[in-house]
This record gives C-alpha cells, sequence and structure tokens, in this order.
C-alpha cells in the first residue's frame, strides 16, 4: 500500500477536498434525525401546548431546516462523487502509463521471457481495483466514520451507557473482519496470478494463430486454455464462499449488536431516561452506522485484491531497467562493425547460443548468416541491434565498443528487424 500512497501524494489537494466535501455530506444528511428528534419531543407529545399557529410555526421551522440540510448534503455529494471521479481516473490512467513505460524501458532479454498479455492483464487489473478502493474508501468507510463519531458524541450526551455499545461497534466488527479475511487475501494472490497466466498465454496463442493452426495445435491450445479456466472458476468459487461467510458472520453480529441496542434504548424509555424523540433518533442513526458495516465483507474483499494487484504491479515497477551509459559516445555515420570473441547463452538456455563469433565487415559489403533452425542467426541480429549483451567478447561500432554508445541512435540507422513469431 505504501506504493499506491506515493501516487495519492500527486493528489493530495483533490483529495482534502473530497474528503471535506463527504463530510459535509454525511454531517448534513445526520441533522434529519436530529429535527425528528426535537418534532416528537417538542411539538408531537406536547401539541395540546400550543396553538395552532405556534404548532405550525415551529414544525415548520424545523422542516425547513430539514429541507435546507438536505439540500447542502445531496451538493455536496455531487461535487464529492466528481472529485472521486476525477482522482481515480487519474490516478489509475497514470499508473497504467507509468507501468507501460517501464515495461517498454526493460531490457529486451526480461521482457523476452514475459508474455505481453499478463502484463497488460497486471496492468488493467491494478487500475481497475484501485479506481475500486479508492471510491469505496471515500464512499463508505471514511462517510461510515464520520457518521459513527457524530452518533458517538451524540448519544454520550443524551446517557453516558449507549456511548460504549456504539464506540465499540465498527472496532469490533473491523477486528473480527481482519481476521477472518486473511485467508482471501492468499485465494486471490493465486486466482490473480492464474488470470494473468491465462489472459498471456491467450494472447500468445491469438497472435500466433497461423502457426497454431499450422501445426495442427488448435485442439491442444484450446484444451489448455479451458484447464486453466477451470482452475480459476474453482477458486473463485471458493473464495466467494469465504466471503459469503464472512458476509453472514458479519450481518449476524450487527444484527445483534443493533439488537441489543434497541434493547437497552427500551429499557431507558422505560426507566425515563431518555425520551421518545431521542429514542427515535438513535434508531434512525443505528441504520446509518449498520447498514454500512454490513458491507465490510465486500470492502475487505476489495482491499484484499488491490492488495495483491499492488504487489504485481510493484514487481513490474522494481525491475530494473535497460542501463545505458551516462556519457554515451557519438559513433556518426556507421561505417564498420566488429564481433570479437562473441559468446552468448539465454537465461533459461543451459547450452550457448553463438561461441566465440568473430567477423568485421564494412560499408559496401554483403555478409549472410546461414544456419538450419536454431543456430543462432536471429540471435546474432539481435546481439547486433543491442538487445542481447554478450556474456563474453565485444561488439564494436566504428571501433567503439557496444557499451559506450547509444543504441537508439545506432537502431534509427541501420533499421534492422528480428523476424521472431509474434
Amino acid at each position: 500500500m505504501k506504493l499506491l500512497l506515493s501516487y495519492l501524494k500527486n493528489y493530495r489537494g483533490f483529495i482534502i477536498l473530497a474528503l471535506v466535501l463527504a463530510a459535509i455530506n454525511q454531517m448534513f444528511s445526520m441533522m434529519d434525525p436530529l429535527i425528528v428528534r426535537y418534532i416528537i419531543d417538542d411539538y408531537a407529545t406536547k401539541f395540546d401546548k400550543y396553538t395552532s399557529e405556534q404548532f405550525f410555526k415551529g414544525v415548520g421551522l424545523l422542516l425547513g431546516l430539514g429541507i435546507g440540510a438536505a439540500f447542502v448534503s445531496r451538493v455536496a455529494k455531487n461535487f464529492q462523487d466528481y472529485y472521486i471521479n476525477m482522482i481515480t481516473q487519474k490516478l489509475g490512467a497514470r499508473m497504467y502509463a507509468d507501468g507501460i513505460k517501464h515495461s517498454l524501458e526493460l531490457p529486451y532479454q526480461v521482457f523476452e521471457d514475459k508474455r505481453s498479455g499478463e502484463t497488460l492483464g497486471v496492468l488493467q487489473k491494478v487500475r481497475t481495483d484501485v479506481e475500486k478502493l479508492i471510491a469505496l474508501s471515500i464512499n463508505i468507510v471514511y462517510t461510515t466514520l464520520i457518521g459513527l463519531i457524530f452518533v458517538t458524541i451524540y448519544s454520550f450526551s443524551i446517557h453516558w451507557v449507549i456511548f460504549p455499545v456504539y464506540a465499540l461497534t465498527a472496532p469490533l466488527i473491523a477486528f473480527i473482519s481482519s481476521k477472518l479475511s486473511k485467508k482471501i487475501k492468499v485465494i486471490q494472490k493465486k486466482i490473480v496470478g492464474e488470470t494473468t497466466a491465462l489472459a498471456g498465454t491467450t494472447t500468445e496463442s491469438l497472435r500466433n494463430i497461423e502457426l497454431v493452426k499450422s501445426l495442427g495445435l488448435a485442439g491442444q491450445e484450446i484444451n489448455r486454455l479451458n484447464t486453466t479456466t477451470e482452475k480459476i472458476l474453482g477458486l473463485e468459487l471458493k473464495k466467494v464462499r469465504f466471503v459469503r461467510s464472512l458476509s453472514f458472520i458479519q450481518g449476524t453480529i450487527v444484527n445483534f449488536l443493533r439488537t441489543s441496542i434497541l434493547f437497552l434504548m427500551m429499557y431507558l424509555i422505560f426507566s425515563r431516561v431518555i425520551t421518545a424523540g431521542e429514542f427515535f433518533s438513535l434508531y434512525i442513526y443505528s441504520f446509518f452506522i449498520f447498514g454500512p458495516l454490513q458491507e465490510l465483507g465486500n470492502i475487505i474483499n476489495v482491499y484484499r485484491e488491490t492488495e495483491v494487484s499492488l504487489n504485481n504491479f510493484k514487481d513490474i515497477i522494481e525491475t530494473p531497467l535497460e542501463k545505458k551509459p551516462d556519457n554515451p559516445v557519438s559513433i556518426g555515420k556507421i561505417e564498420t562493425f566488429e564481433f570479437e570473441n562473441v559468446t552468448f547463452k539465454h537465461q533459461s538456455a543451459s547450452t550457448h547460443a553463438l561461441e566465440d563469433i568473430s567477423f568485421k565487415t564494412s560499408v559496401g559489403q554483403t555478409v549472410a548468416f546461414v544456419g538450419p533452425s536454431g543456430a543462432g542467426k536471429t540471435t546474432l541480429v539481435k546481439l547486433l541491434v543491442g538487445l542481447y549483451t554478450p556474456q563474453t567478447g565485444m561488439i564494436c561500432y566504428n571501433g567503439i565498443p557496444g557499451g559506450e554508445i547509444d543504441f537508439d541512435n545506432l537502431r534509427s540507422q541501420i533499421g534492422f528487424v528480428t523476424q521472431d513469431t509474434q
């Protein structure tokens, strides 16, 4: 989550504004039960003490305040949603762009070992998960916290015995949910891994459809993809069972606590400690608090999904970039290039692709690399354009070692393209 916080710092001003608007929205929306309390206690139960004019004037004033509070709440809510959408869209686009930029600047040999579909799947997943988490964090978690603080203070002002019941509700449910949700994180990590692998495999199969069909491998590819899909489905169903179990436990606890509070308040009315208006206001406030708390299971599920997605995104971002010389030597127009005892082996290979290769050529000469499939012809060209770095030996351009030049300048001059299957 530290990675997410580092991105959120860029939108600090908008986040603070969204939080202020969310607080205003929640505070003014909670004025309505308070107004109902005064209507019940001061007018509905004491109607015989007022003239018609006094009654309608007093009730009308309170209802007018309720309309005004609702209007302010709706205005704040609209602006709140606008800024939250702006933050999530900008943040998601920024993370996606950074991931693409970093991936394209990786050493070719590192990027070659990854399926492009996997990388794309990770970037798309982290974008959607982060957007969803931020929206839920402000719209539900933060507003519920504001409401809980408001109701806790309000309940203490009515009677101290109600205060600890409300104050301990959210921490208790949050603690239980946190303990129960750890299993979800483990399952989600497996799901994301299998899903990104499936995305990569599918992308590569579709890109190489000509090769797949030419070799009669279509049925084999379909079976392989279907097997992975079934595995993902099994994990998803397992996660659903855990999420539903978590939601059931949370809902049971919430209903028990709300019933306990209702019983306590009924006893306080019986003891003539609180009024009917205070009871109704606290009862309505319980829906403000306990309603969102029942969604805590889904929120924790989103949090765990985002946590896994951010870890995968972090793996991409922390992969070392392609090394470039700090002060590259200008090679000018290419006149000669030379291989001096070049040896190269792929990271996943057990034998050398090229071993002790030496040759020199200059402008006007023609060079042909001839050999059977797998002899290293394409590898040699990739070494020539700097996509690979030899383990031993040296490649020189106009007599300058390859490690001292800017390969982008070289590539723009020679225009070689390797013709690997895509």
